[in-house]
């Protein structure tokens, strides 16, 4: 064997063993330290803005070396490689390749763990007291990732959590670590926050965990530079009810935050369950609240796709995809896909508690993002994902990878490349991004950056054509309707507007899905109809398109694009429409398809995809709903 295919094979062996650490417990590199960095540039240029709004692209589920499951799994690149990465720099990732986007991230929020900023840091930082404990020198050995997982897990699953009972033995000492922490991260995101180029939204991830590796995620986003003096963490709180609660007594102005919760396919229904996590009824106080933080929903990422799963509640065949988990089977608790998990029925249930209590807690708009643990923010387009590329060269290697489990995440080759969040702001500044976050004119994409409008209110037939020449279509959609996210006060039926068009370095678009939720005498609805077809067709009777003749040679992973559309748009108007009954609409754009990351992984190997996996998908994207009241 050579050296070169002996250094390959030794990095393949690293990978499959999803194991971290260096060789030299005291060597930390800088990488992972991240010093802010003085020569950063930033303020280069004009901000530019945009009356009628533009598309920006985002990453808000992001983790680097300062998470410690992704510390624990070899990661040794820190937020400062992340922001470069994000903005389109070339970087050595994790298998030593240099790796840069196609097109950089116009935003993103870096999301470490809280609870993990009482003593990693302080384990992995030369200098500080802790650094030289023994079990701070152990961590810093590679303690491998299951072991992590699986302490974190038993730790976790308290309420509130428990911290570490050597190194947080002085809880005040712990306590102060924590306060370091948070203000580094604020001075790295600052450091980096560029007003019109690329902006750094300041955030953290609260990782409350529930048994049999389940978890209650939510990201903290802040506004801009004001924010709580103390990142919450479920070692703070003991349940839901009091994060959103020291979020609104702690977040005074200046402070805005808002949340987003994410993964609620491994919270086994509880996200957003009608009592905490002890049971007890939310109060109104309780529900005003979560409508007020929690604005967004992250509806894809690399764990898994949210939106609905096939024949579990509110559902259709176009749902089984993207998906960690199974149906729950009767009495089943845990690993297994609820109603109560998936948005679909999550947005019925809201309507639901709106005719009951005169509030909705689950308003929530859409949003995808990574969730990676790579410090590569937005990296959703490699062929397959960048830390299983050495594989590549060895069959019987990809198909170990490809039968390899997670301890949390389950069969390594269920994951998903990631997903992107979309706003449509007026311009690129935190201000700008967040305010589009807040209420709701978002999207979500599984990777791409294909572009969604959607409006409803009252267009002329044939709109945008027929309006008055020299009139803008988008400034007439403002003035005479309401954006994704919106509430429309309607008792005669709304037309919906939608446009969408394709990624310019993705395939074209096959169609346009509109989703309807009610609520009909206490029982949640759903109607599913495509709306706008690609290549000449029409819905039929069944309110479907004709199944596109756009193809993937999956052996080849070649794409016969031609029947595709760079953009699709129509008017729609609901023809069941009850004006006494709440509603909400959302659209759904496919793109025509292309191989899954598996396929292309095991064709570059020379062995056979998986056979339970679907050998090409349809990547999409999801505008957020429009309530219609």
């Amino acid at each position: 064997m050579t050296t070169p295919r002996l250094l390959t094979f030794m990095l393949i062996l690293a990978t499959l063993a999803i194991l971290g650490g260096c060789s030299d417990p005291d060597d930390v590199p800088a990488s992972h330290i991240s010093a802010v960095d003085p020569t950063v540039v930033t303020g280069s240029q004009p901000i530019e803005t945009f009356v009628n709004k533009t598309a920006l692209y985002g990453d808000l589920h992001v983790h680097t070396s300062w998470s410690a499951d992704a510390y624990a799994g070899g990661l040794r690149l820190g937020p400062n490689d992340a922001y470069r990465f994000a903005r389109g720099e070339a970087v050595a990732l994790r298998n030593g390749a240099s790796t840069q986007l196609k097109v950089p991230l116009d935003f993103v929020a870096i999301t470490d763990h809280a609870e993990n900023f009482t003593t990693h840091l302080a384990c992995t930082t030369p200098g500080l007291p802790e650094f030289e404990s023994e079990q701070c020198r152990q961590i810093r050995s590679g303690m491998d990732q299951e072991s992590m997982l699986k302490i974190a897990f038993e730790r976790g699953i308290a309420r509130p959590a428990l911290r570490d009972p050597v190194l947080c033995a002085d809880e005040s000492r712990c306590l102060d670590l924590a306060k370091s922490t948070w203000q580094r991260i604020q001075d790295t995101a600052n450091s980096f926050n560029d007003p019109g180029r690329f902006t750094t939204l300041i955030g953290y991830e609260f990782s409350s965990l529930l048994s049999d590796f389940g978890m209650l995620h939510r990201n903290v986003i802040f506004r801009g530079t004001d924010v709580i003096p103390h990142a919450i963490s479920s070692q703070d709180v003991k349940n839901q009810r009091e994060l959103f609660a020291r979020l609104e007594a702690d977040c005074q102005e200046p402070c805005e935050v808002l949340t987003i919760p994410h993964n609620t396919n491994y919270s086994w229904g509880l996200t957003f369950s009608r009592t905490d996590e002890d049971g007890e009824d939310y109060t109104l106080v309780d529900l005003e609240r979560r409508a007020k933080i929690d604005r967004l929903f992250e509806i894809t990422q690399q764990k898994g796709n949210s939106e609905c799963q096939f024949g579990v509640g509110l559902s259709d065949e176009d749902c089984n995809f993207g998906k960690i988990f199974p149906a729950c089977e009767e009495s089943q608790e845990t690993k297994c896909d609820k109603p109560a998990s998936m948005y679909r029925d999550v947005m019925a249930d809201g309507l639901r508690q709106e005719d009951t209590t005169g509030i909705n807690p689950n308003k929530m708009g859409i949003i995808g993002s990574t969730d990676t643990h790579e410090s590569d923010p937005g990296n959703t387009r490699p062929d397959y994902p960048t830390r299983f590329a050495p594989a590549a060269e060895w069959g019987f290697m990809t198909d170990r990878l490809l039968e390899m489990e997670h301890i949390v995440a389950g069969p390594i080759r269920n994951f998903n490349l990631g997903g992107l969040a979309g706003v449509w702001a007026e311009s690129n500044t935190r201000e700008d991004i967040f305010d589009a976050l807040h209420r709701r004119e978002t999207f979500g994409t599984t990777g791409s950056r294909l572009k969604i409008r959607f409006f409803a209110g009252d267009f002329p037939e044939g709109f945008p054509q027929g309006i008055t020449e020299g009139d803008d279509p988008m400034t007439f959609a403002y003035a005479m309707g309401v954006p994704m996210g919106s509430d429309l006060p309607t008792s005669k039926p709304p037309t919906f507007w939608v446009w969408a068009a394709q990624d310019p370095n993705e395939t074209s678009l096959d169609r346009v899905q509109m989703i309807k939720i009610w609520i009909e005498s206490g029982e949640a609805k759903q109607k599913v109809r495509d709306v706008a077809c690609s290549g000449g067709r029409t819905p039929g009777s069944d309110g479907r398109c004709p199944k596109t003749s756009a193809s993937v040679d999956t052996t080849t992973c070649e794409v016969n694009d031609t029947a595709g559309a760079a953009d699709l748009q129509t008017l729609f108007t609901d023809p069941d429409f009850n004006p006494a009954q709440s509603a909400l609409y959302y659209v759904k754009v496919f793109e025509n398809p292309v191989c899954r990351w598996t396929t292309r992984l095991a064709n570059d190997a020379g062995t056979e995809p998986p056979k339970d996996l679907d050998a090409a998908v349809q990547h999409r994207g999801w505008s957020s709903p429009i309530w219609v009241n």
